[in-house]
């Protein structure tokens, strides 16, 4: 079962950015504190190790620290924000807490980043705020989008970055959901292209490259920790792990397999989390996934291994298990 959890604890944000898989903001059906701490109580009992909150922006939700103190036995909790509302006051409560991590987002250089996020002065006030997440040494990492927009600033950003003491850069492809649109992808062979100066680039600086693209994996398999020469691929567990591994729960308290998958299996406030994971169909499809691919995915030498992901065949070939079409590998 799953050991690790997305919940977006609200869904108002302070920007709008033009990949946002959120394309309607909300706060009015927001799951109450009694609720977050309910599932949070559920999420334990599955044996989820590690959180994933989100949004919206989740510095926007006022009983967040309530929530965070109430998480505290989580082995790892990674806040995924903007860095736009950081200040004194929230990074010394942040300093408290041990299982802390910030994920924040940067998208290029200022130009662009601010460009991309829809208002002026995002990126200014990000790197100001790195220096307070140094101040009160609370790990961060730098969650970067690769898209048409954002790709000629990625060096310069890694660059910069590692300046201003960054230890994690984590990259992810634009996804077609929400804001974005397929519009906004880079071509496959210009990926591999950029990610293989990315990883060298991280090398360099010491900073430690992390991607969740199952795609990746046939292509630079070293930064997996994986052997295509000798190990055992259908050993191996990797690929998309959305559904099995990982499991997402929306604002609203409905169930999904990933935050890019826009279908949901049923909501904490109808059924148990317990019943949800067990008996729905969603989640009992994708834990066999790779038994059901189609298309050029089905007879891959690399399917156990990565399988594509399924958020993109969904947006892109409106099917979970179709074959995903961006894959590098052919």
């Amino acid at each position: 079962m799953a050991t690790v959890a997305q919940w977006d604890v609200n869904n108002v944000c302070n920007l709008n950015c033009k990949h946002c898989r959120v394309s309607e903001k909300n706060d009015k059906e927001q799951l109450s504190l009694v609720q977050a701490k309910m599932l949070l109580a559920e999420l334990w009992y599955e044996g989820v190790t590690k959180l994933n909150l989100s949004g919206g922006e989740p510095f926007l939700r006022k009983d967040l620290f309530e929530i965070l103190e109430y998480a505290r036995k989580f082995d790892d909790i990674v806040i995924t924000t903007n860095g736009t509302l950081l200040n004194e006051e929230v990074c010394q409560k942040l300093s408290e807490f041990s299982n802390i991590k910030l994920s924040i987002s940067l998208d290029g250089m200022e130009k662009t980043h601010d460009e991309f996020r829809r208002k002026k002065g995002t990126f200014k006030t990000v790197i100001n705020n790195l220096v307070l997440l140094k101040k009160y040494n609370i790990p961060y990492a730098i969650k970067y989008t690769l898209s048409k927009e954002t790709i000629d600033d990625v060096k310069d950003l890694i660059k910069l970055i590692a300046a201003k003491g960054a230890k994690e850069f984590n990259i992810r492809r634009v996804i077609a959901v929400g804001n974005a649109n397929a519009d906004m992808l880079v071509s496959n062979e210009t990926y591999k292209k950029i990610i293989k100066e990315i990883i060298q680039e991280c090398n360099e600086l010491s900073i430690n490259f992390k991607t969740g693209d199952p795609l990746l994996i046939p292509i630079f398999p070293e930064i997996f920790g994986i052997d295509l020469k000798h190990d055992d691929m259908n050993k191996i567990y990797a690929g998309c792990q959305a559904g099995d591994e990982i499991i997402y729960i929306d604002y609203k308290g409905n169930v999904g397999a990933c935050s890019y998958i826009p279908i949901f299996a049923d909501n904490i406030k109808e059924k148990s989390l317990d019943d949800i994971l067990k008996n729905n169909k969603l989640f009992k499809d994708l834990r066999d996934y790779k038994e059901k691919l189609k298309g050029k995915c089905t007879k891959c030498d690399y399917k156990m291994i990565c399988g594509g992901c399924r958020a993109s065949a969904l947006a892109l070939k409106k099917s979970l298990f179709e074959e995903d079409p961006l894959c590098l590998a052919r």
